[in-house]
């Protein structure tokens, strides 16, 4: 990136930087950058050159301000928006909308900073290595947060809560009438129908299908919040894989265990992107940060949720004509295809031996429960 005619100081001008210290910092080779002695610049140097690496993601030497600003925010959402947008704001000296380098340490080294958002530093720093297992962190590995892409933005599961939400609002005008659990719209021709399995659109068009606004509110809630990370670390097309993996797991799942049932919603792709993350934690469980809490978040959150349906289904006999055994199928086929489907930093032997393992038992389930439905005819009711 051009720097003619723009200089900035950082202290106390020294008189020359050694040939080995250009060696060691081939980037910084012709730069303005005066400290008040060459210890303080090594370790500066040291300590943000890294992370300005790591926010760079295309490697042209500069980072997009939005892109900066929106990593600040999620490092740390107690500092509001609007002081974040202006500290970024300000460190744009030349106004072309990026910060190369030079701009970065002038940002993270500016006393009055320093003193009005104390907390400026740290989080700079969550928001480099958050992402990034610790195992990658000593050499501050790339691909970790190149991977973490703000640009293009993650779209898929905010497009994908849109439709749904459209069709509810569509079948809500239909029926002309919305209440916190219904009613649900069985005569669609997108439902899964457990009198019309022919129609095999329905084995995955039911997600766009919802009983209510708790349930489109909640599961566009929900897979918002743990889609969007995962396609910024491993792409839309990845995510959308599980999504509907889990999807036709669901509803596969629910004609073999509940083959009178109808299906509605998109919990079999919701509780797939939940357990993707836990295919994620498995793969890197040493380098995770907090690993066996996140395990027992997600352990604790499908427990309750799949054992609230089973008592109500199976104790209770509260006959709520929508299936709930989707939520099950869909964890299962998100932890198999999040293992074969996510990428993995680093790859262990034994990872591979999981990799095949998972790989086998979600085509092994898949065939069997589509030969269920083809091959036992009895076990379901009769089409009309």
């Amino acid at each position: 990136m051009p720097t003619t005619g723009r200089h900035y100081s950082f202290g106390r001008q020294t008189s020359s930087r050694s040939e080995g210290d250009n060696q060691l910092y081939p980037n910084l080779t012709g730069m303005d950058i005066e400290m008040s002695n060459l210890e303080e610049d090594r370790a500066l140097l040291q300590k943000w050159k890294p992370i300005f690496d790591q926010f760079d993601h295309d490697h042209d030497g500069a980072i997009p301000l939005g892109e900066l600003a929106s990593l600040l925010r999620r490092a740390d959402s107690s500092i509001p928006v609007s002081v974040i947008n202006e500290i970024v704001w300000m460190a744009d000296r030349d106004r072309n909308g990026v910060l190369d380098f030079r701009e970065f340490m002038t940002l993270v080294r500016t006393h009055d900073l320093a003193v009005l958002y104390p907390k400026l530093n740290m989080m700079m720093r969550t928001a480099a290595y958050v992402v990034v297992p610790r195992g990658e962190r000593t050499n501050v590995v790339k691909t970790g947060l190149e991977e973490y892409k703000c640009c293009p933005p993650p779209i898929l599961m905010p497009l994908l809560s849109l439709i749904e939400l459209g069709v509810f609002i569509y079948y809500a005008i239909e029926m002309g009438e919305v209440g916190p659990n219904g009613p649900v719209p069985f005569k669609s021709p997108l439902i899964y129908d457990p009198y019309k399995r022919y129609e095999a659109w329905r084995f995955l068009s039911y997600m766009l299908i919802h009983a209510g606004f708790i349930h489109i509110g909640t599961n566009i809630l929900v897979q918002v919040v743990l889609g969007i990370p995962l396609e910024m670390v491993h792409s839309w097309w990845r995510v959308l894989i599980i999504y509907v993996a889990g999807v036709i797991a669901g509803s596969l799942g629910t004609s073999v265990v509940d083959p009178s049932v109808y299906l509605a919603g998109a919990s079999g792709g919701v509780y797939a992107l939940l357990l993707a993350h836990l295919a994620s934690l498995i793969l890197n469980w040493k380098e995770m940060e907090f690993a066996i809490w996140r395990l027992m978040f997600i352990v604790i959150l499908v427990g309750v949720d799949v054992g609230t349906a089973v008592y109500y289904r199976y104790v209770e006999n509260v006959d709520t004509k929508v299936g709930y055994a989707a939520h099950f199928a869909g964890a299962i086929a998100g932890l198999l295809v999040g293992v074969n489907v996510l990428r993995n930093l680093q790859v262990e032997r034994w990872e591979k031996v999981v990799w095949w393992i998972c790989f086998a038992v979600y085509v092994a389930l898949m065939a069997a429960a589509i030969a269920i439905n083809f091959l036992w005819v009895g076990h379901f009711p009769p089409p009309r």
